[in-house]
């Protein structure tokens, strides 16, 4: 438009020099003033106009379309030719240093609200961040840019983060009972009764089968009938799942992601208590969630979807295990990429569980050679894909 504008000048001032009539020094006048009001109007917009994300953040499965709202609204009697928005997307993985963008041109009526909708789906599970990374206010001829900014848009909501979550594969593994593996606990079940007479549960009375050893002699003695403790539950959190973040491959960390939260969410189904760990590598510490309920499970399964991934080829990827002295848990589930026989010697030598389970992603390349179950002594050793996480654990007792 730039061209087209100068061409226009040159004709009216050749016009103007070749002809005398008022109208062509008029139209010269005209075409020499519109920049100068132009730029002034464009400052103007670009001081007024916002530009926000609708909501915060939004929560989907895996391969679902999100509609992600941004509202666009010019407040002032000029329209806007033309608004450029740039938007800035990046996934979970803290190694991943490519910039993606998606570019948005529109046009503004005077006092217009706009709403835009982006249908957003992801093939990869994880935390995908969006930004307003910069609107641009063009005029109609194109002459000028200038950013948006001002009060009103600095104030708005620029950035907002999709939580992709896995569809969750169903289970009907049989769980080992690790109550007399020796591990201690403070912590009782609120709703179920169990053999731990250090606490009691409940008082009912006595019905034929109840153990005389629970009758509660003192209370008996008050009702003039026979009244009999119930004994709680210790929540032991005998089964910890371990998801290891250290990884470069989107593939790696959907399985990883797909198959934690799956056996976390199978074993809240039969409300067996458990523990989820994963190693934050800002703090250099271990994250330890423990999962008894439903809404638990799923303040861990956010939790462990906003953490990021990260790549250390040197790092001692368990250094939880090496930490203990005395026995920990009776099943130590991990979720990892492939890793050496040195680090899986470590950590089975550690003393932290009395049985141990390592699920690896699978590659294309390994998908027939790995696809059985490895069985040594207390550990085993399976390959999983992700979408194939059930089958693989069919034969898995937790």
């Amino acid at each position: 438009m730039l061209i087209v504008y100068l061409i226009l000048l040159v004709i009216s001032v050749f016009f103007y020099i070749m002809y005398v009539p008022d109208f062509s020094f008029y139209l010269m006048l005209f075409l020499l003033i519109m920049p100068v009001v132009l730029f002034i109007l464009n400052i103007y917009i670009s001081r007024r106009i916002k530009v926000r994300f609708l909501l915060p953040a939004h929560k989907t499965v895996g391969r679902s379309v999100v509609p992600v709202q941004i509202e666009v609204v010019n407040p002032t009697v000029f329209p806007v030719p033309n608004l450029e928005i740039f938007i800035e997307h990046h996934s979970a993985f803290e190694n991943d240093k490519k910039k993606n963008f998606a570019k948005i041109n529109l046009p503004l009526l005077s006092k217009e609200t706009q709403t835009l909708r982006m249908n957003i789906a992801s093939l990869h599970l994880g935390e995908i961040d969006l930004i307003i990374k910069k609107c641009r206010v063009y005029d109609i001829l194109r002459l000028f840019k200038f950013k948006v900014r001002g009060k009103g848009y600095e104030n708005c909501l620029k950035e907002t983060t999709l939580f992709v979550y896995p569809q969750y594969s169903h289970m009907e593994n049989s769980v080992a009972d690790y109550s007399g593996i020796g591990i201690d606990s403070d912590e009782f079940s609120p709703d179920k009764k169990g053999d731990d007479p250090s606490q009691v549960f409940g008082i009912h009375e006595y019905i034929e089968g109840d153990k005389p050893n629970r009758i509660h002699w003192k209370l008996t003695a008050k009702q003039d009938q026979v009244m009999v403790k119930d004994y709680s539950l210790s929540m032991s959190y005998a089964v910890h799942i371990f998801v290891n973040l250290n990884t470069e491959k989107a593939k790696d960390y959907d399985a990883v992601i797909e198959g934690a939260l799956s056996v976390s969410m199978m074993l809240t189904d039969r409300g067996i208590a458990h523990t989820v760990l994963w190693a934050d590598k800002k703090t250099n510490t271990v994250t330890s969630i423990n999962v008894k309920d439903e809404s638990e499970h799923y303040e861990c399964a956010e939790l462990l979807i906003k953490s990021k991934t990260y790549s250390d080829s040197e790092e001692a990827v368990f250094p939880f295990t090496m930490d203990s002295e005395q026995l920990c848990c009776g099943h130590l589930i991990i979720f990892s990429k492939k890793l050496d026989e040195k680090t899986i010697e470590a950590v089975t030598g550690s003393g932290y569980a009395a049985r141990y389970l390592f699920a690896f992603s699978r590659s294309d390349k390994d998908e027939n050679a790995e696809s059985e179950i490895i069985t040594q002594d207390n550990v085993d050793i399976l390959y999983i894909r992700k979408d194939h996480i059930g089958d693989a654990f069919s034969d898995i007792v937790f």
